[in-house]
């Protein structure tokens, strides 16, 4: 039994009939960071809201399960996920846009230490003022009584990071928390990531677009596109053998010029199929149906009709 489990999660549009989530699954060990890793637009903010219960006005959940130890957390009567801090919290993409910019910093954090922790006011602020520092923000009692406007975005980034460790969850979700930060920033931070998970044995949902970052931070890796899950295995298994023709295009396109027919054609939301079979270059006409993940190797699935065939030993309809 995985520390988080999701499974069958779909999403869509209120009143509309199209899915911007189908089907998507994956799991987090104790410990463990697992990259959720896309091309912009591909579902990764998505599912990270869909299994924290913040979805946005008219997006609703339509099915699935988000389970962690075990204990299922979506109320299947009213599409809630009912979770607490402590339980799972997230790092969002724009720091600064996700702190409340009429309340200093220090306070935000002492907030959450009264809410999460049981502490009196007094003694939240001060540890509030230790969990700065512990992120490696210099002089952090004056950094405390300013607001997120007098802040770099590495500074908000931090602050953010310290609330987290603040609610000390089961898991975390970091959803491109080193997007627009440069390259010194980004490594501590993906330090603090590293130390949280080895101190404390959280499980880590890793959100980015980046493989550069997936292959220095993550331990197995699902890949999504279009609201579906491409593939998904080990670091190891998916960089060294893709095996999906989305997780190839990805590694081609940091590599070399790609084709502009796959390249500049975007998601395809209506399509009842692999939504990357209007851009695949291997697509043919069995594509027009939802493809499995099957097993392609160790630890290794991929959802793709090309390896379903050979997974079954039969032919798929229509194949070239």
């Amino acid at each position: 039994m995985s520390l988080l489990d999701v499974t069958g999660l779909t999403v869509g549009i209120r009143h509309s009939p199209l899915d911007i989530l189908r089907d998507v699954e994956f799991s987090v060990e104790r410990g463990e960071v697992v990259g959720l890793v896309g091309e912009s637009g591909s579902g990764k903010t998505m599912a990270s809201l869909a299994i924290m219960g913040l979805l946005p006005p008219g997006i609703e959940l339509r099915s699935g399960s988000v389970r962690i130890d075990g204990t299922e957390y979506v109320d299947q009567e009213s599409g809630r996920v009912r979770r607490t801090a402590g339980q799972m919290t997230m790092i969002f993409q724009h720091p600064r846009a996700a702190l409340n910019p009429t309340m200093r910093v220090g306070r935000q954090i002492s907030r959450v230490l009264e809410l999460n922790q049981d502490l009196h006011r007094g003694a939240a602020r001060e540890e509030a003022i230790g969990m700065l520092a512990r992120v490696g923000i210099p002089g952090a009692a004056r950094v405390a009584r300013a607001f997120p406007h007098q802040l770099s975005g590495g500074m908000c980034q931090r602050v953010m990071i310290a609330m987290a460790l603040a609610c000390k969850p089961e898991v975390l979700i970091a959803d491109e928390p080193t997007t627009a930060l440069d390259v010194t920033i980004q490594a501590q931070i993906f330090d603090l990531i590293n130390e949280l998970v080895d101190e404390t044995g959280t499980g880590v949902l890793f959100i980015t677009h980046d493989l550069g970052a997936i292959a220095e931070m993550c331990d197995r890796v699902t890949v999504l596109y279009g609201g579906q899950v491409m593939e998904q295995g080990s670091l190891r298994a998916l960089f060294t053998e893709p095996r999906h023709p989305y997780t190839r295009f990805l590694f081609e396109a940091v590599e070399r010029e790609v084709d502009l027919r796959v390249e500049e054609r975007g998601v395809n939301f209506a399509l009842t199929g692999c939504r990357f079979g209007h851009r695949c270059p291997s697509a043919h006409p069995a594509c027009v149906e939802f493809p499995p993940l099957v097993e392609v190797g160790p630890d290794h699935r991929s959802a793709c009709f090309l390896h379903a065939e050979a997974a079954t030993g039969g032919v798929v309809d229509g194949s070239a």
